[in-house]
């Protein structure tokens, strides 16, 4: 399978939160949410709020300088990044040959890339390694545990969830910059292509995200009219603000729309628990009129679809993406050994679910209403996780990749989709 992986891949620089270096450096900060980053203390005071609530964010870093004071401090062991790119890799890892936008390719990233994935300059598709630039991108991600604390001059700081902060300075996906070979190519090719994730828009500037949103929903659009079976999933991100995530899904031609909770709850009401969660994901739905809408969680993943693979496949889907979350979170590897045991509030929730009529189905479960199946998956439970970045992509990239097979499946028995 051939998919379009756009638009953001870069460097993630990764620091485990160390609580006695951040005490030396936090005294006298309180923890309050920022927009952006013009300094060390506007990074400190954001994962301090991060922290206290449990909540992960992304923030962009204003200028390079303060990059450079950023990452100074810090001890970062240093990781491919960048939703497209690391998307691709998972899919490349499990047979697809993703096509992915990556306008600057330094040696470092190159070796982190999958070498299945292909990179198209002047119209051929090349290996990572054979396009390294001097260029690359580099996000400052602070990973915290459960119970980790900080002391600051009020009250300590203790993390109710493990979850991290993402400081960006990135030109390049910020204004989800695509390269012209990259452009050029899809253009040519968009009929060889079985679907297009795309996704990065998060990390648009809110002083001109509608230009650069309505720029990529052109192109997105244009790719869809050229080969109206390609399947279309954009996946979302922490936005600064609600009204650019509203601004997007109002008017990208997409079939597919993927989110976490906090994303979820930026566009639509939601009430506490596993019901309001799916309550609120059949709403996005219908108002927005997208043929699937998900939402994945620490504990579950709920989709809400119609018409487009068989309930018992999307749970398939939603089981393989729970599980290749689960092996990367205890390994390091979405080839690893995934752990066993089922999130107890996950369980708890499908266990309702089946109660309220829905259908069992392996871990997991469905449930049709008129024209829409509601499916559920519980996710699984790594208590020692060695990766928490990336398990949202991951997630979505192996769901995404068992529904272009179950697609495919159904165009060769002669089905229409």
């Amino acid at each position: 399978m051939k998919i379009i992986c756009a638009y953001t891949v870069n460097l993630d620089a990764v620091y485990n939160v160390n609580s006695e270096e951040i005490d030396g450096l936090s005294a006298g900060l309180k923890p309050e949410p920022r927009e952006k980053i013009t300094r060390l203390e506007d990074l400190l005071s954001a994962l301090l709020f991060c922290m206290q609530e449990g909540s992960g964010d992304e923030l962009p870093i204003e200028r390079e300088e303060v990059a450079k004071i950023i990452e100074r401090p810090f001890l970062w062991d240093y990781r491919l990044g960048g939703n497209a790119g690391i998307m691709a890799g998972v899919m490349a890892t499990l047979g697809a040959e993703p096509v992915l936008n990556a306008p600057a390719v330094g040696r470092r990233m190159a070796g982190m890339l999958h070498p299945g994935i292909r990179i198209p300059v002047s119209g051929i598709l090349k290996e990572p390694l054979q396009v390294v630039e001097d260029k690359e991108m580099i996000h400052f991600v602070f990973q915290f545990t459960e119970g980790q604390t900080v002391m600051t001059s009020g009250a300590p700081i203790v993390s109710s969830k493990a979850n991290r902060l993402i400081a960006t300075f990135d030109p390049l996906n910020s204004r989800l910059y695509s390269s012209p070979d990259f452009d050029a190519y899809c253009n040519e090719k968009i009929k060889d292509f079985d679907g297009a994730i795309v996704s990065g828009f998060h990390l648009a500037p809110t002083s001109e995200f509608k230009e650069i949103f309505d720029r990529k929903i052109e192109q997105i659009s244009s790719w869809k009219h050229d080969n109206p079976e390609l399947y279309i999933h954009a996946e979302m991100g922490a936005f600064h603000r609600p009204e650019m995530m509203e601004y997007l899904v109002g008017r990208l031609h997409a079939d597919s729309l993927g989110m976490n909770e906090d994303e979820l709850s930026r566009v639509e009401s939601v009430r506490h628990g596993w019901r309001g969660s799916k309550e609120a994901v059949q709403r996005l739905r219908e108002r927005l009129g997208f043929s699937r809408v998900a939402v994945h969680t620490r504990d579950y993943i709920i989709s809400v679809m119609t018409r487009l693979i068989p309930p018992e496949k999307e749970v398939e889907a939603l089981t393989r993406g729970a599980d290749a979350a689960a092996a990367l979170a205890a390994t390091g590897s979405i080839t690893g050994s995934s752990p066993e045991e089922v999130n107890l509030v996950g369980l708890e929730a499908r266990d309702e679910f089946l109660r309220d009529g829905a259908v069992s189905c392996g871990r997991g479960a469905y449930m049709i209403l008129g024209e829409d199946v509601i499916s559920f998956v519980p996710s699984i439970l790594a208590r020692h996780p060695k990766f928490t970045v990336g398990l949202g992509d991951t997630t979505t990239a192996a769901i995404f990749y068992e529904e272009l097979l179950a697609r495919k499946e159904l165009q060769e028995e002669g089905h229409d989709l």
